[in-house]
């Protein structure tokens, strides 16, 4: 029985990442409640024997969105340059930048998470494994292998294809035409494969809003090495 939770702040590529798991591993994609309540959620007819949940959970206090890790499965961290988390959620919420800045930094956070920062800190002191989003959009193939070895699961389909299937444009012309039969809807699921770009927020941060980031998210982007982006 292979149980696994990948959690992340919002628009961190946790969609992504548990398509590509559930389907290497023949595992269905699930919610936090162990259904249909995800955008990720799919697989209902693969036969593994357990399952990859997304869930937005962090080990904070108090909160219906918190977790107690001594929990039975394995947890793994998912985590993007929270500049382009800002961009991809003014998108999908129909935010400005300042607006997502203001709930990242200040809190609250989006779907009743804390600010960015203490999401990731108090993740990082209980010293899960930690993909990266922009590691995956370099090698998508060569990331799902290491963290499968890593995590010591024999992958049930061959990786080449896993990733081609659950690559943006496949999943997007899939979702073209079939969308509606995924949760939430055609419309929903279109607007949260809007780009997957990395670096976005070069195009569109003013300075002040990078002043502001940087300051504020300096620490933790250290820890997670994305020393470039501090």
């Amino acid at each position: 029985m292979v149980e696994i939770t990948l959690c992340g702040y919002c628009h961190s590529g946790n969609v992504w990442i548990s398509r590509l798991l559930g389907d290497a591993l023949d595992l269905p994609v699930v919610g936090l409640w162990g259904g249909s309540e995800s955008l990720a959620a799919e697989g209902n007819e693969r036969r593994g024997k357990g399952y990859v949940k997304q869930a937005h959970l962090w080990p904070g206090e108090g909160g219906h969105l918190c977790v107690t890790l001594a929990e039975q499965g394995i947890y793994l961290l998912m985590v993007r340059d929270p500049k382009d988390v800002a961009v991809s959620a003014t998108h999908f919420w129909d935010w400005t930048i300042d607006e997502a800045l203001d709930k990242m930094i200040d809190g609250p956070g989006p779907l009743g998470l804390p600010t960015w920062s203490v999401f990731v800190e108090s993740w990082l002191k209980h010293y899960v494994p930690i993909l990266r989003y922009e590691d995956f959009h370099q090698g998508a193939e060569t990331e799902l292998a290491r963290v499968l070895e890593y995590l010591e699961l024999e992958p049930q389909k061959e990786l080449g294809e896993v990733v081609n299937r659950q690559s943006f444009d496949v999943k997007r012309a899939e979702l073209e035409q079939r969308g509606d039969h995924y949760p939430f809807g055609r419309e929903a699921q279109l607007r949260h494969m809007r780009s997957g770009k990395v670096g976005e927020w070069e195009d569109v941060f003013s300075t002040a809003q990078i002043q502001r980031s940087s300051l504020a998210w300096r620490r933790q982007l250290r820890k997670l090495g994305y020393n470039n982006s501090c």
